[in-house]
């Protein structure tokens, strides 16, 4: 099977004609929203009539110039993010994001006009298409309060050029670029780090403490260079949305996931209450694998005994998901199976490569690509059923308008997560008796993963964030954070000698700007889909359209009105309890199956 992926039915090239034409698309799109403004926003008295006019064409001039920037600018991301050497790529980014700055403008003038209509319900009613939009418009409305005046937003997104962004490429650059020696087995080998990190899954202790050993010394290589760029990234982020009238970066990010800071509150206590569980399964992993007392941590994904330590290939990864995800529907299966026959998926690890999983969605020619690495290892299929979960769930969507498909991060983790689960249920169903133990254990690993560590991950962000507003963090003072972070969270179930400090460098989400706190939305992605998987083993069938349903949904709801639909209330700590003892009920199986 071909693990690198297609492309030209987006674009063949940069050089193309098809490329070319839609660059040139754009700049015509750009002008006609230009010449929306003026006509509309600062020279005219409208009635309602005519506002109604004049918002619905400003809808559908927006909406089509999203829709070429989409393409034009995920073709760049794309080229770039599996080589990071493609100047071409990068040339192509910053000439859209300078397009996409006068677009900005257009968006936050308007908005800020918007604001000022006192009955938008009456100016909704008299337009099927504004209807199809009145989510979206009463979202702008309310958050129009937190954008600067057109000058101000002017200059922010053209500093950010050469700012966080320039500082987030400097960061994605230098780790995809990173090379490390380690000796396994007795002989030398150079690794990417991302092949690296993979090593923390292999059945060998000593290989295991290696690649943990060289990944420590490859990120204090850097520790300089990426400490710069988190204090110049989260400095910026910190003092953005302090301009833009938010209370942190952290209200900031609440309000673009639809969410409540109860929600948050709840499902944190919850998690805080359950980490004693965790303790237990970790420190009963430490007993497993020959340890006295506690876990080192370059052993807390470690297989348990007994594993097979056979490497799983790219089409034996495509076997398990699709029939994984054909026995909760054949609408899944196939989608998967369609994923797969496309090559929607660049699988090959390589020098230059992003050391991630991602997937980009392009809306207006109904696909998606993935990034990812197959090494052979067990996680690889989790890490792809994960990203597949992702593309299917904006396929739930096709048919919306632009505008329409943004729905909250928070949500976006719950698809993902929920087809990680299927796919956990398919190994325990095709694997040999002697295997169930460690299919449990790796389901639970990966939950650890999800809660114990983004906790930590979390507590990490929230600390950054207080005391950079006092200056800039050294990295002995990132390193003592990342510590003091890690042993909150895994307490006394981690040797904290064998934590390595430079964890900070290895997580991408932290440099991303304009996408902080990428940590809860996966502990919530994780407890979500519990609850919804718990749904599903008691619905059946009936589940199946009724997720979909769902998932079609999150572009036009709040998380609290998303969930209702499924009979789930985000607000209750019950409900967070009662996901997280799924969980302590299988860490239970494992404790006592030994």
């Amino acid at each position: 099977m071909d693990l690198s992926w297609e492309l030209e039915s987006l674009y063949p090239s940069f050089e193309s004609e098809k490329f070319n034409q839609d660059r040139e698309l754009l700049a015509e799109s750009a002008e006609r929203l230009k010449r929306w403004s003026a006509e509309h926003l600062h020279n005219r008295t409208h009635n309602d009539r005519e506002t109604a006019q004049a918002i619905e064409q400003f809808l559908k001039e927006y909406n089509a110039y999203k829709s070429v920037y989409l393409c034009l600018f995920s073709y760049a991301e794309l080229r770039f993010s599996v080589d990071s050497s493609n100047m071409d790529a990068v040339n192509r980014m910053d000439e859209l994001e300078d397009t996409a700055l006068a677009a900005g403008e257009v968006h936050a003038d308007f908005s800020k006009w918007l604001a000022k209509i006192t009955d938008l319900n009456t100016i909704l009613a008299s337009s099927a298409y504004l209807a199809e939009h009145e989510f979206y418009l009463y979202g702008l409305q309310r958050q129009s309060a937190h954008w600067l005046g057109e000058e101000a937003e002017a200059v922010i997104a053209r500093m950010q050029r050469t700012g966080s962004k320039a500082w987030e490429r400097l960061y994605m650059q230098t780790l995809s670029r990173l090379r490390v020696d380690i000796r396994i087995g007795g002989e030398a080998q150079n690794m990417s780090l991302a092949e690296l990190r993979n090593l923390v899954y292999d059945g060998d202790v000593l290989v295991r403490q290696a690649a943990y050993e060289a990944e420590h010394e490859a990120c204090r290589s850097v520790a300089e260079q990426s400490a710069a760029c988190l204090n110049s990234v989260s400095g910026e982020a910190a003092a953005v949305y302090e301009l833009r009238g938010y209370d942190s970066p952290l209200h900031k990010v609440l309000t673009a996931s639809r969410m409540d800071q109860k929600t948050l509150t709840v499902m944190l206590n919850a998690i805080k209450e359950s980490l004693p569980v965790f303790h237990k399964y970790y420190l009963k992993k430490a007993e497993m694998l020959g340890h006295s007392g506690q876990l080192p941590f370059y052993d807390v994904f470690a297989p348990v005994a007994g594993e097979s330590s056979a490497k799983v290939t790219y089409r034996e990864a495509r076997d398990v998901i699709v029939s994984g995800f054909s026995a909760f529907s054949a609408e899944l299966g196939e989608f998967a199976g369609k994923v797969f026959r496309q090559r929607w998926i660049d699988a090959e690890p390589r020098t230059g490569k992003g050391n991630f999983g991602l997937c980009v969605d392009i809306f207006p020619i109904g696909e998606s690509r993935i990034i990812t690495s197959i090494t052979g290892n067990y996680i690889d299929i989790s890490i792809l059923a994960h990203e597949i979960g992702h593309a299917y769930h904006s396929s739930c969507l096709t048919g919306e308008t632009m505008v329409n498909t943004d729905y909250p991060v928070p949500i976006a983790e719950t698809a993902s997560i929920f087809c990680e689960s299927l796919i956990h249920q398919e190994l325990r169903k095709v694997a040999p008796e002697s295997e169930t133990l460690s299919i449990l254990e790796r389901s639970l690993s990966d939950a650890g993963y999800y809660i114990v560590d983004f906790y930590a991950r979390y507590l990490f962000e929230s600390r950054l964030y207080e005391r950079r507003l006092s200056g800039v963090l050294s990295v002995q003072e990132l390193n003592d954070l990342m510590h003091e972070s890690m042993v909150a969270a895994y307490g006394d179930s981690i040797n904290p000698d064998t934590i390595h400090p430079y964890q900070w460098i290895s997580k991408a989400g932290y440099y991303m700007a304009g996408n902080e706190f990428l940590n809860f939305p996966y502990s919530f992605g994780l407890l979500f889909s519990k609850g919804l998987y718990a749904q599903y083993k008691k619905q059946g069938e009936a589940f199946v359209d009724r997720y979909r349903s769902f998932l079609a949904a999150t572009g036009k709801s709040t998380i609290t009105d998303a969930a209702r639909l499924m009979d789930i209330d985000v607000n209750s700590p019950e409900f967070w309890r009662d996901a997280l003892t799924l969980i302590a009920d299988d860490i239970q199986k494992f404790v006592e199956s030994v």
